[in-house]
């Protein structure tokens, strides 16, 4: 994707979007972040910048132009004066014109660059930080951040230009005015920076009263992401109505913020039209009464008219930079502060791993390489965790893959051949093949095989187009067992070394459950494969069972000898609540010795 302008500008000026790289932010503040992200894309900033100043200024000395028209050509007589100066004035507004088309195209290319690079960053920060970001920031205040941070940081990159070509207008206009009249050009020196600072005046409260409402909007998705998450909880215990008030007492907070900030912005729009006419008025009743004394020509009346009109454009601009650069700062330091969040696994491992036993020191499991092993924990959330470690998803684990430990591996390395698949099935909005292969790598056959393998070929029959069928965001469409079981399909398409799954069937039927756990075993022949489970279709099939209590291995072996050895075991898997209740769990270790 590129920009409209690239086809006719040079290609090192407008790039391809998204960006091959985004390169690397600059996080230690957010003025050095936005510096940063300007230096990173300076071509196109400078040239945007150079072509805004020639549209400006074309603008600013048009009025000279005109005036020398009228002294020269119309109050002299001198028709061939007159007939240059109107070519003069002509070939001003042809390079206002291209140039305004060209800084138009600048500004879009600037604005698009930097957005891109922007949330580019954010997300691959995201993707390598995981679930560390989610747990040092709200939800909602990093989808907050992802929709409007981006597109406002980007803002400033886009009035730069303008802000740059404003300046030197303002410059170029009280040097013209000087030379008329000095009076009269104390006038705009004097009188520009009293507008700048009157309109300021107003904007700084209003910015307070942004990230009030900012800061507010991020606790309303907060609360609505929370609850659409839990709606199916809050409806089985009756807990509907409490979080619709909640929300709807912050959503109404929201309003009132959004009223109040609508209040401070009419009356900056407002403002922006009244102060820089006043300054107008002023010009041009000093000029006229000026040209009354004789002191300025009739032409120079007409040019300081024009020079009056033209300067409430830039002063217009100028607050405009001022409101959007502010805005940038903000956006840039919540950004930052998201980009700030340390990656749950730091990727300095240099070491490789010849493959083999995946080995987990702190619980004592050992799950032998190229086999079918089952983790039955209880407490059952304790399984995720020990999934969480066996994978190496944060860099608390002592884990070890083949002898090596997994933190001394390059996390690429460490994704490639360890791959977990937790229980919550997450799925985007896509076609079904998508789904299951993302990164388009596989024919249909072998698609087709790892969906009839996870059972799901059902779900090719539930949608129009097959594997070309919409599947909508999150899956939303498709039942909870069609989920984990397309879920299910993409992880076996990977063929990793060594696949840890986590309750890979819990929403799924009986028969289907068994038809999964048959296959799966099938599929995975001669391959490590972890599933941490509870279910008694599953742990018949495996080649043996770690049974984990408290966060200790206590004992190991065959699904059958467990249950005929050990009563918690049996008590745990299969509820029988007339068993005597369960001994405190002694590690196997401390049994053997």
């Amino acid at each position: 994707m590129g920009t409209g302008a690239g086809s006719r500008l040079p290609s090192s000026l407008v790039r391809s979007l998204p960006l091959s790289d985004p390169g690397t932010p600059d996080v230690t503040s957010p003025l050095r972040f936005l510096l940063r992200t300007a230096a990173q894309q300076w071509r196109p900033m400078v040239v945007g910048s150079a072509i805004g100043t020639v549209w400006m200024l074309s603008q600013a000395v048009l009025p000279a132009a005109i005036g020398r028209a009228v002294d020269l050509g119309v109050v002299a007589g001198d028709a061939g004066a007159l007939t240059r100066w109107s070519l003069v004035v002509l070939a001003l507004a042809v390079v206002t014109a291209t140039a305004a088309v060209l800084r138009h195209r600048f500004g879009v290319t600037n604005w698009l660059t930097a957005c891109f690079r922007t949330l580019q960053q954010v997300g691959r920060h995201s993707a390598r930080a995981g679930t560390a970001v989610t747990r040092e920031l709200p939800q909602g205040e990093v989808l907050a951040s992802i929709a409007s941070d981006g597109p406002r940081l980007a803002d400033a990159f886009d009035v730069t230009q303008r802000a740059v070509a404003s300046v030197a207008a303002v410059a170029v206009v009280a040097v013209l005015v000087l030379r008329t009249s000095v009076p009269l050009g104390l006038v705009v020196l004097v009188g520009v920076p009293l507008v700048m600072a009157v309109l300021l005046f107003v904007l700084k409260p209003l910015q307070a009263r942004q990230r009030l409402h900012r800061k507010l909007s991020g606790e309303l998705t907060s609360i609505g992401t929370d609850t659409v998450r839990g709606l199916r909880i809050l409806r089985g215990i009756g807990g509907e109505e409490v979080f619709l008030g909640r929300y709807r007492a912050k959503s109404q907070q929201v309003r009132a913020a959004g009223v109040r900030v609508a209040t401070w912005e009419s009356a900056l729009e407002a403002l922006q039209v009244l102060v820089p006419g006043l300054l107008v008025a002023a010009l041009v009743w000093a000029g006229a009464r000026a040209a009354v004394r004789g002191e300025i020509t009739a032409g120079d009346l007409v040019a300081l008219y024009g020079y009056a009109a033209f300067l409430t454009s830039p002063l217009r601009m100028l607050v405009e930079a001022a409101d959007k650069y502010v805005r940038a700062l903000v956006a840039a330091r919540r950004l930052t502060t998201l980009l700030e969040v340390p990656p749950a696994v730091t990727d300095d491992g240099r070491a490789s791993s010849p493959g083999g036993d995946l080995a987990d020191p702190d619980s004592g499991v050992v799950v032998p390489a190229g086999g079918l092993t089952a983790l039955v924990c209880d407490p059952p959330e304790d399984a995720a965790e020990l999934a969480r470690r066996l994978t190496r998803f944060d860099d608390a684990t002592r884990a070890t893959f083949g002898g090596v430990a997994l933190r001394d591996l390059p996390v690429a390395e460490v994704r490639r051949r360890v791959l977990l698949a937790e229980d919550d099935a997450q799925l985007f909005s896509g076609t079904l093949r998508e789904q299951v292969d993302p990164e388009a790598r596989h024919g249909d056959a072998e698609v087709l095989e790892v969906l009839r393998v996870a059972d799901a070929l059902d779900v090719l029959e539930a949608v129009d187009g097959g594997l070309a069928a919409t599947v909508t965001e999150r899956g939303r469409s498709l039942s909870g067992g069609q989920r984990q079981r397309l879920a299910l399909a993409r992880v076996l398409l990977r063929e990793p070394e060594a696949l840890v799954l986590v309750e890979p069937t819990s929403a799924v039927d009986a028969h289907t459950e068994a038809r999964i756990a048959h296959r799966l075993r099938t599929a995975r022949a001669g391959r490590t494969t972890v599933v941490a489970t509870a279910s008694p279709l599953v742990l018949p099939l495996v080649d043996s069972v770690c049974w984990v209590r408290a966060g200790r291995l206590v004992a190991r072996g065959r699904h059958g000898d467990l249950l005929a050895t050990d009563p918690d075991y049996r008590r745990y898997v299969t509820r029988d609540a007339t068993l005597p209740p369960p001994r405190r769990p002694v590690a196997l270790e401390e049994e053997t010795a």
